[in-house]
């Protein structure tokens, strides 16, 4: 008997590929059995069933196989779980950071025309604050009061001649969101244990303990087994180090994977046989024989209470979960939009000493006000953007040598200490020996409108670089400034085609592409794009005039360049300084045109 070897073409993927091969192999091998093959026969209901099913199989087949790659990926957690792969760790709901100044009122001495500094309070970090419309601040730092210089009299005698109380003012450094608990009921002993938090509006993880009073540290990956804890700094330079970075060891520690909508905490694998062994670094480092001194086969000092157990995971208890939570809602603020105190944390030395009621003055009288704008990234992050930065992560492998790793780490700073939008790094070739960097940031409020960066969140990115950045390096952190544009359009619209159906699929097109898109700084705007997205529309016959111009005031940032300052020669791009960005800020009404 011969055996029909069929010629199977593994190309054709698609319905009607797949049902053609299939008539093909019918009617080759199977000519007497089955004739019947026009479009209402049994033959070819089989046919285009199995071409269907071939189809459908394909398909998924292909978009697995893209979804497995970080270039072709378009699923948002698919984006999230191979750039984790790559080193970026993923944090969609950033904090705002600022400054708000706290004022209190404390009687004078009763001998002299003096503040009685003996009532001035410290408040304590965890002080709660916040706007009429229900914002929630924190305050992430001790205040003390009898360390301010700003005093003045808040009232006096009734001749007005001998003070009675004085008001002080200090500043504080404030971050958004509320805090949150959840509670787990944790069962029997289980490797890799993970649990869930669905908030969508998670920032950050602040505690995680047990029933028993064990703490839970969260860790970059599960083998880091050290972490630095700050302590408060008691000695005499403690104005200038406010604390100090101790080294301790966490057998019980985390991991979080966070993606949109909700947040994973990953514990180890070991029990309380074999939480940790301490190593010594003479075991660890690599001794060369023959040798008398000491090779430069470093080991890593992270590592020094391993076990291959990668943590301690919670076993029959109670674990409790306190998380920051912040929205695009409740994450920026205005100026004086603070106003009001909600939980005040104080404390007064010697308070046993001092009388009751004029401390219960000095509590009743606590005030709070933002003297500037506190913003943060609130505008959600595009897949691409995800990319760029799972990307960068990879290259910069946690140090900082090229321009791009410096964006890398600006974009992988922890989401509580702030985020910005864009980032962009100048090496300043007039500074003194040219290791000077020049870093241009530019953050969005809850609308997504670009806003200057405030201090804070620009401080703690100086702090935080300060970490990889090449020791000969020196980095000035400045605004990227905003140039507004407008675009207006003149198109012909095809015959019989309705002027004003044109005209709305023409300002559609264009609010689409540029109302959800950043540029980055320094970026080109290409006036040749508006002509291609315009002649792209079926209804449009040709593009006769597209302009783009600059704006500014009112609503819109307050800088503007000339125009013959921003196009380039051949008039097919407004090019920008190098520290400026432009925004299409009002898509709705920026973006106007006309049909012929």
């Amino acid at each position: 008997m011969k055996i029909k070897k069929p010629l199977i073409n593994y190309t054709s993927r698609d319905f009607a590929s797949i049902k053609e091969d299939l008539l093909t192999y019918a009617q080759k091998y199977y000519p007497e059995t089955y004739r019947d093959f026009n479009e209402s026969s049994f033959g070819s209901l089989m046919v285009d069933m199995v071409s269907y099913i071939g189809d459908i199989l394909s398909f998924y087949v292909d978009y697995q196989a893209n979804e497995s790659f970080l270039n072709t990926a378009i699923e948002t957690d698919s984006v999230i779980k191979l750039s984790r792969e790559l080193g970026y760790k993923f944090r969609p709901n950033a904090a705002s950071h600022g400054e708000a100044s706290f004022f209190v009122s404390i009687p004078a001495k009763t001998d002299a025309a003096a503040p009685d500094y003996t009532y001035a309070p410290i408040l304590k970090r965890g002080t709660t604050v916040g706007t009429s419309d229900n914002k929630i601040f924190t305050l992430i730092n001790d205040l003390d009061f009898s360390e301010s210089d700003d005093v003045v009299v808040a009232a006096a005698s009734s001749d007005g001649t001998t003070p009675t109380r004085y008001a002080i003012k200090t500043t504080g450094l404030v971050m958004s969101g509320e805090l949150m608990q959840e509670t787990f009921d944790i069962g029997n002993y289980q490797k890799f244990l993970r649990i869930e938090i669905e908030d969508p509006n998670l920032t950050e993880v602040i505690a995680v303990y047990d029933a028993d009073g064990n703490n839970y540290y969260e860790v970059d990956y599960l083998t880091q087994d050290t972490v630095y804890v700050p302590v408060v700094n008691t000695k005499e330079n403690k104005d200038t180090v406010e604390n100090i970075l101790k080294p301790i060891s966490v057998p019980r520690r985390f991991i979080t994977e966070q993606t949109f909508d909700r947040t994973v905490l990953q514990f180890g694998s070991g029990t309380g046989d074999n939480v940790q062994r301490q190593l010594d670094p003479t075991d660890v480092i690599l001794d060369i024989f023959g040798k008398n001194y000491i090779t430069d086969k470093a080991f890593d000092p992270t590592i020094l209470t391993q076990t291959d157990k990668m943590g301690v995971p919670p076993t029959n208890t109670v674990l409790t979960v306190i998380y920051r939570r912040n929205t695009a809602e409740t994450v920026n603020v205005n100026a004086a939009g603070i106003n009001r105190v909600i939980t005040p944390l104080y404390k007064f030395l010697n308070e046993g000493t001092l009388t009751g009621s004029k401390v219960t003055t000095v509590r009743s009288s606590l005030e709070v006000v933002n003297e500037e704008p506190i913003t943060g990234d609130a505008s959600e992050m595009s897949t691409e953007e995800i990319k760029m930065r799972g990307y960068g992560a990879y290259g910069a492998q946690n140090r900082a040598v090229t321009k791009q790793d410096y964006i890398n780490m600006i974009y992988n700073m922890p989401s509580n200490f702030g985020q910005v939008k864009k980032a962009k790094v100048e090496r300043d070739t007039d500074s003194f020996n040219g290791k000077n960097l020049n870093l241009y940031v530019i953050s969005t409020n809850s609308l997504g409108i670009l806003t200057e960066t405030n201090s804070t969140i620009k401080q703690n990115l100086k702090t935080w670089i300060s970490k990889y950045k090449m020791i000969g390096d020196t980095i000035d952190i400045l605004n990227a400034s905003v140039q507004n544009l407008q675009i207006q359009f003149t198109v012909i619209a095809n015959t019989n085609s309705n002027k004003f159906d044109v005209l709305q699929s023409c300002l559609d097109t264009l609010s689409r592409y540029y109302g959800g898109r950043y540029f980055d700084i320094g970026e080109p705007f290409p006036i040749t794009n508006v002509y291609k997205l315009l002649n792209n529309l079926p209804s449009v016959a040709d593009v006769k005039d597209v302009t783009v111009n600059p704006i500014g005031g009112g609503s819109y940032s307050g800088f503007t360049l000339p125009y013959d300052q921003l196009i380039s020669n051949a008039g097919r791009y407004l090019v920008p300084p190098s520290d400026v960005i432009f925004e299409i800020r009002y898509p709705s009404t920026d973006i106007n045109g006309e049909v012929l």
